[in-house]
């Protein structure tokens, strides 16, 4: 063979869709140059367990693909070493799914690096969807100071100098040929016998940076990369892996970190560690600034409205009643209307995605009903009308129904567009019919998702690739312990969860068999507002605790003190599953206890299911009356 192509693919349907058929038609022009080269290029996909319908696509579309099915994602270097240890060909490329390359292609890159019998590796200029150059498609070695020129945006004030933007071989013209040392990933042309001698790509790169390690390796064995500007492609730059969030940044960081230990030395290594690691903080210190302002929009936009509608409502009872109120007294109880009404409507999961009427009824209810509490222990010269608490309520429902409506994408009724159902085969065919018998999501869309218990691995994809506002767990199929560490990946979704149970070919809902085919999982706990009612009972339990630390001491229970001190510090929680997942804190009691592995699941799933404070308050208390605690 003269050339392999090696394509990963991950959730990439369609990009990958469009770059095969660029592909494909680079190889029929280069066969009708070079009639005798025809069975001379072949391509290979290795998808790392896409679950948006890549794999079927290439095997419909493209059955003369090589596909390597991989049963997990095992990154981008090891993908990439799979198809290039069973490649015999001269050159090797290595190709993102979201590019698209020329018909000539591979025509002029064959001529070139025939020509140049020291090019081990080669780049071309790539462009992204609106046209526009990326300047990675040739780059410098990223050394303590050219990393900082990048990280800090310095390079942007002199794009062409050689000192402020050798990270991108900025003195370089972008429309020459050129000797460079590190080429992207994305379009990573390789001569096979220079892999042979300096390795393949290094698997301790999960994502990111294995490109540059792998260049530089090329360059320090003797051999040269280039830059050839005579071809050029499209990379949607992004699509590929959907970077930006704060795990995938983290992710490209620690990959530069890897590089410095294997190739930077003394000072140079130990400037560049601090570097990265700057970075890193400062990305995640406004990745955490942005969540909370993002967070905290509607609470203050309903907040200033509803201070708005309080004051206007007062001064009309006022103008009506006649009575002249105090105006500092006025604008402190208006303050803490509004404040206590916004309170425990996020108390209440008001505030949490997605917005549930309900959610927002119960905080309103309970907002109203504590201000009418204190509105009757409060001197009669601070009382003002029950009228304005009254009218207050109807006000702020008004204002959070009429702001969500119009402005937040929320409509009363909706339903989720999407919904995935875990469960076999034959359990998936009865839950479907136990939810169109009963009308459980009257309105839900059609496209219903089914994966098996075996496939649990792949469920936050999922959700994301296929818009899933709904899952329904078999109680039958999905074990119980399964079911609470999906929950707990799922933390901060928009994704609504119940449990199916059909067992014995009745359909059991929390309180038995009868018409209500599945158990809501709305108040789980790993659900905001389960894990907000949590923390506050933390709160407030380990604080009493410490208040009353004599006695804690008299009662010989003065390890309880250090435990008050751990949860309150936020260390770990009073009560917790055993074995629990990583998002979890540590716990100090079990909240189930049994040498029954299923009956110990399903205790575990029916304190994880509908989580209530309580039950945490009777289990504290239990274990501190006992002689020891787990």
């Amino acid at each position: 063979m003269k050339l392999s192509v090696i394509i990963v693919s991950y959730n990439v349907e369609h990009f990958l869709a469009q770059c095969l058929i660029s592909v494909e038609r680079a190889i029929a022009h280069y066969s009708d140059q070079t009639p005798s080269n025809l069975s001379q290029i072949d391509v290979f996909v290795v998808d790392n367990i896409s679950v948006d319908g890549t794999c079927n696509m290439v095997k419909e579309r493209f059955p003369w693909v090589t596909l390597i099915e991989n049963s997990e994602n095992v990154g981008f270097s090891k993908a990439n070493n799979q198809a290039i240890h069973i490649s015999n060909a001269e050159y090797v490329l290595l190709l993102n799914p979201d590019t698209v390359i020329q018909e000539d292609t591979f025509l002029k890159c064959i001529s070139f690096a025939d020509e140049n019998p020291k090019l081990g590796g080669m780049g071309v200029p790539m462009f992204d969807g609106s046209g526009t150059y990326l300047p990675e498609s040739k780059r410098g070695i990223p050394t303590p100071w050219a990393s900082l020129c990048r990280i800090s945006g310095l390079f942007r004030l002199a794009p062409k100098s050689k000192h402020l933007n050798n990270y991108y071989a900025g003195h370089l013209s972008a429309d020459e040929n050129h000797r460079i040392d590190v080429l992207s990933g994305a379009f990573m042309w390789m001569r096979k016998s220079a892999l042979d001698e300096v390795g393949v790509l290094d698997e301790a790169f999960f994502m990111y940076g294995e490109d540059i390690d792998l260049s530089w390796r090329i360059v320090k064995g003797g051999w040269e990369n280039h830059y050839f500007t005579d071809t050029r492609i499209i990379h949607y730059k992004g699509e590929s892996t959907k970077k930006g969030s704060l795990n995938y940044v983290s992710i490209f960081y620690k990959a530069m970190l890897i590089f410095a230990a294997k190739h930077f030395e003394g000072s140079q290594a130990r400037s560049f560690n601090f570097l990265i690691r700057i970075a890193i903080y400062f990305r995640a210190f406004i990745s955490v600034l942005r969540r909370i302002v993002t967070r905290m929009t509607w609470p203050f936009l309903e907040g200033v409205f509803l201070q708005i509608g309080l004051f206007l409502l007062l001064n009309f009872y006022a103008n009506y009643s006649g009575i002249q109120y105090d105006t500092y007294a006025t604008n402190v109880a208006m303050l803490i209307y509004s404040s206590v009404w916004v309170f425990f409507l996020w108390v209440c999961g008001g505030y949490d995605k997605p917005w549930i009427p309900r959610r927002v009824l119960k905080g309103i209810a309970v907002g109203s009903i504590v201000l009418v509490a204190g509105y009757g222990l409060l001197p009669e010269d601070y009382r003002f009308s029950r009228a304005i608490l009254l009218l207050g309520a109807i006000w702020f429902s008004a204002v959070v129904i009429f702001g969500r409506v119009t402005f937040g994408g929320w409509r009363l009724g909706a339903k989720p567009k999407s919904r995935l159902i875990v469960a076999g085969k034959e359990e998936s065919r009865s839950i479907k019919q136990l939810l169109a018998s009963i009308e459980l999501r009257e309105g839900i869309s059609e496209a219903t998702h089914v994966i098996t218990s075996n496939e649990l691995n792949t469920i936050v994809d999922v959700v994301r690739v296929h818009s899933i506002g709904e899952i329904v767990f078999s109680g039958r199929d999905v074990r119980s312990k399964d079911i609470i560490t999906v929950l707990a990946s799922l933390v901060g979704k928009a994704v609504v969860c119940r449990i199916a149970w059909t067992d014995d070919g009745y359909v059991m809902g929390s309180g038995g068999p009868g018409p209500d085919a599945v158990t809501e999982l709305d108040s789980a706990i790993y659900g905001p507002s389960a894990r907000r009612s949590k923390r506050i009972f933390d709160l407030f339990s380990s604080l009493i605790l410490l208040l009353v630390f004599p006695f804690l001491f008299v009662f010989k229970r003065s390890e309880w003190i250090a435990y008050s001190f751990k949860v309150f510090l936020g260390k770990a929680t009073w009560v917790g599953l055993a074995g629990a997942d990583k998002q979890s804190r540590p716990n100090i009691i079990n909240a189930v206890e049994n040498d029954d592995v299923r009956v110990r699941e399903r205790l575990n799933l029916a304190y994880a299911r509908k989580y209530n404070w309580f039950e945490d308050l009777k289990l504290v208390l239990n274990a501190l009356l006992l002689p020891s605690v787990n």
